[in-house]
């Protein structure tokens, strides 16, 4: 039996070095973490009332967000308030769900607020949480 010999090229390729991957895939796993935030938050600003007296409750409600504009986005899309009761009983359906949470700017309009409250109790919600921010007891709701 013969042996063989190496030579020094087929020697430096025995082993696979992982160092510069495990580089590159934390320089990416940084990346994704500091621009989730946006991605989540989507393309429209609503500033969320402050409140004292709010508890932390987390439900698997549909989300609405009625803007200050008086515009209502589902799911990151703007909503007619003519389509709003067909869109809210589609996903009650797909969610499995009948809870709705609310996130209307501050500068919403009493009235406006009303009227999206009666027509998400017609699309037959039946538990509304209204979402707000918590302020600490030293500080003035707004």
């Amino acid at each position: 039996m013969k042996r063989r010999r190496y030579t020094l090229d087929e020697q430096e390729f025995r082993e696979i070095n992982i160092t510069p991957f495990t580089d590159v895939i934390l320089v990416l796993l940084i990346i994704f973490m500091i621009t989730s935030p946006f991605l989540i938050s989507g393309a429209f600003q609503v500033k969320l009332p402050k409140a004292a007296s709010a508890e932390t409750q987390v439900s698997k409600g549909v989300e609405i967000y009625l803007t200050e504009k008086n515009e209502i986005v589902i799911d990151g899309k703007a909503v007619n308030q003519q389509d709003l009761v067909a869109n809210i009983k589609a996903l009650f359906v797909k969610q499995q769900t009948s809870d709705v949470v609310v996130k209307a700017d501050k500068g919403v309009l009493h009235g406006n607020f009303i009227h999206l409250l009666d027509l998400l109790k017609t699309s037959g919600a039946q538990k509304i949480l209204i979402a707000t921010t918590k302020v600490s007891s030293d500080q003035t709701a707004e």
